[in-house]
């Protein structure tokens, strides 16, 4: 979920800065996380988190699948984007949120790299991630698969918004049984209609 952070609050998502950059460097990992320092004062002016889709582990359909942990990396979560308000407007978010496609998009040794990158944003942010590339999706986004639709929303009040990372992906708003998602296809190996 991504809501403005406020890196004085010792409380709020920054708090967690240290730990996340840590296991991003592992390469066993598939977080990335990028902060942004003042170059004269090192101080942390922004950052940005990625994911999998970690909701991959809980769904109903894949619960307990190995299929999980593919669709998990097939699928990136942009988790965390802040930049401290004096320096809003500078394009560092702007910068973050490519530097976040490129990371999950690529193909490091034995992984795959992302098909997709979401958000879950407040309304306001709409236009932002808009003008990035993102499409908003109505319900949530659902992804076929030979055994139905992998389906996932965002919160009550929330926008989703999603990005493909490579080529062969497809979106298009569809009726699905859980509401008009944004169906994605090319996420999986298959046909593509």
């Amino acid at each position: 979920m991504i809501r403005l952070a406020d890196p004085d609050n010792p409380d709020g998502s920054w708090r967690q800065l240290p730990t996340a950059i840590r296991q991003s460097l592992e390469g066993d990992k598939y977080t990335r996380v990028r902060a942004v320092e003042e170059t004269e004062s090192g101080v942390l002016v922004g950052g940005a988190m990625a994911l999998p889709a970690t909701w991959a582990f809980t769904h109903p359909m894949l619960l307990g699948s190995p299929n999980a942990h593919i669709i998990a990396g097939l699928v990136a979560t942009l988790d965390s984007l802040a930049v401290v308000e004096a320096w809003r407007g500078k394009g560092i978010a702007r910068a973050l949120v490519a530097d976040v496609e490129r990371a999950a998009g690529s193909h490091e040794e034995g992984k795959f790299g992302a098909a997709i990158l979401y958000v879950t944003h407040e309304p306001e942010l709409t236009d932002f991630y808009a003008g990035l590339g993102f499409t908003v999706s109505p319900d949530g986004i659902g992804i076929p698969t030979p055994l139905g639709f992998i389906c996932h929303g965002p919160i009550k009040g929330f926008r989703f918004s999603v990005k493909p990372l490579r080529t062969g992906v497809q979106m298009e708003p569809l009726p699905t049984p859980y509401g008009r998602q944004l169906v994605i296809r090319g996420v999986l190996p298959g046909p593509a209609r």
